[in-house]
């Protein structure tokens, strides 16, 4: 979806409200799972969710409830933003975390390993 302006500040408030619908609104247990970021279309009509948490398969499990429940969800956001139109929700993992861990794990099995000091000091004074 196309960034501008107004699309990352709608975005920002979908997201707050969405933190405050999940904290007190939403009665099911999400894990440790965080919104990552929220991707609104230029008309306002869509909004895509990015959520990440600490385990993948559970947070995928989540991502899955959340898509069931988006219509719940969409009611209570609705309550909690102004807007003319409430935007439809898509849930969607986020695996940003996940690619950039994998990287790093790759990046630390190719990185060459520092060499191992000799103690010479030690000989000499022997």
């Amino acid at each position: 979806m196309k960034k501008t302006r107004r699309t990352s500040k709608v975005g920002e408030m979908v997201r707050e409200a969405l933190v405050e619908v999940f904290r007190h609104d939403l009665k099911t247990d999400l894990g440790f799972t965080s919104i990552t970021e929220v991707e609104v279309s230029p008309d306002l009509h869509f909004a895509r969710v990015y959520i990440s948490g600490l385990k993948e398969d559970e947070t995928r499990e989540v991502a899955e409830r959340l898509q069931d429940l988006r219509g719940r969800v969409r009611k209570f956001l609705g309550a909690r933003i102004r807007l003319r139109y409430t935007p439809e929700l898509d849930f969607r993992y986020d695996e940003t975390t996940m690619r950039a861990s994998r990287i790093e794990e790759i990046l630390m099995q190719v990185a060459p390993k520092p060499a191992a000091v000799e103690p010479e000091a030690d000989e000499e004074e022997s």
